[in-house]
């Protein structure tokens, strides 16, 4: 069934205007439109509009957290085969962080599709994130995993800055170094290599910040440790 079929079998324009959006954010064709039409609806309007009688898009935006966690680990999992844990959990953190999916969802119009009562809709911008989530439950429930990575990772591409979330606030050691200048005080780096009694090798960093101990950081490398080091070190100085 080809699109313009597709899109005249829909019965009102409600129907006719989520496809289009799932078309035009993800590039998959939704089969089932209910799916998204559950998504689209929150709490407030399932319990106050409908008066119970319909669902809201709760259980489908706990499946889409899922997802949406699955495909980003299995995307920075292919992409950084040398990254360590703690790196890609940080990467993925930021990528499915509260703040973006909202950032993404405005981008993508779903604050406008998002059915809610009154009281709640002065609130769409802020609860469109969780509407998302449910979008992504309701493409992986229409389509399958496989199909739904590939939707997911093009909306991410095209409603996402990836780089800057991949690449943000990487290089802890620079910010700690500004840190240090602007309260002109002295910082150094204590790393030595060590051995694990398995015999792998690692490093350790210690951040000497005003001749106090400040931040311990390990990693597979120097540079990887003196970065982890630097970063516990501005959480302890409280350094946005």
């Amino acid at each position: 069934m080809n699109l313009i079929r597709l899109f005249k079998k829909f019965k009102n324009s409600r129907e006719r205007q989520i496809f289009d959006s799932i078309v035009r954010a993800f590039g998959a064709p939704p089969k089932d439109i209910t799916l998204y039409i559950t998504a689209l609806r929150h709490k407030s309007a399932a319990k106050n509009i409908y008066n119970g009688n319909a669902p809201s898009n709760e259980r489908l935006e706990f499946l889409g957290d899922a997802i949406l966690d699955a495909t980003v680990a299995d995307y920075l999992f292919e992409k950084y085969p040398d990254a360590e844990e703690g790196e890609m959990t940080k990467i993925k953190s930021r990528i499915v962080s509260r703040q973006n999916l909202n950032l993404m969802a405005g981008k993508m119009g779903i604050p406008d599709l998002l059915e809610t009562d009154a009281q709640a809709a002065r609130a769409k911008e802020s609860i469109s994130g969780n509407a998302l989530e449910a979008v992504f439950g309701a493409l992986y429930c229409d389509l399958g995993y496989t199909r739904t990575r590939a939707a997911t990772m093009q909306a991410l591409n095209a409603f996402a800055d990836l780089d800057t979330l991949e690449y943000e606030e990487a290089d802890f050691k620079s910010r700690l170094y500004e840190e240090a200048h602007k309260r002109k005080v002295e910082l150094r780096f204590n790393t030595s290599p060590k051995t694990t009694d398995s015999g792998d090798k690692y490093f350790v960093s210690v951040v000497v910040f005003n001749d106090k101990n400040t931040g311990k950081g390990n990693g597979s490398s120097k540079k990887r440790a003196e970065q982890s080091a630097a970063e516990a070190a501005l959480e302890n100085l409280n350094v946005k």
